[in-house]
């Protein structure tokens, strides 16, 4: 499972990029073209899923192992995605790549070929070809096998695993 993209939906380092890949988008091409077994989560996902306010409360006060610390940790993230977003709360982007790869049925898929731009303003930017068209001609996606997007999340079920996981004594 790749953390990673954002497909057709806006960055998170500007508004082509997600910050994991613009990280080094050369890589994450090879990646993706590797022909791997490989499920990508981006944070058009990753981004619907989040704890609000109230959510991190109830955290604090649980009796989870580790509650207080991942609460007190949160604030920083939460507090940079008031200024940034505009939300109160804080997206979920590790958990929901984690719950994809242990409850998958939480998700659908799309498979396709991906490939990122390396050059020029939209370095970073995930491209994903979901195979709709069929190409009169070879170009820079025919030749490489398909991964899988995640394309939507059942986002109730997915925030009360990870709540439960993080609440868990």
């Amino acid at each position: 499972v790749v953390l990673g993209g954002s497909f057709f939906a806006l960055g998170n380092v500007n508004p082509a990029a997600e910050a994991n890949i613009y990280g080094d988008p050369e890589a994450a091409d090879v990646v993706f073209t590797s022909g791997a077994n490989i499920v990508v989560v981006g944070i058009n996902i990753t981004t619907q899923v989040q704890m609000t306010d109230d959510d991190l409360l109830k955290l604090k006060q649980s009796n989870g192992k580790h509650a207080q610390l991942l609460s007190d940790m949160c604030k920083f993230y939460r507090d940079w995605h008031v200024r940034s977003d505009g939300v109160s709360g804080i997206f979920l982007h590790d958990p929901v790549s984690f719950v994809a790869l242990v409850r998958p049925d939480l998700f659908t898929y799309k498979k396709g070929v991906v490939r990122v731009e390396t050059q020029g303003i939209c370095v970073g930017h995930t491209l994903l070809d979901q195979g709709l068209k069929k190409w009169n001609g070879s170009n820079p996606w025919t030749s490489y096998s398909p991964v899988s997007v995640a394309w939507t999340v059942d986002v109730d079920e997915v925030l009360n695993y990870v709540k439960r996981m993080l609440m868990k004594p």
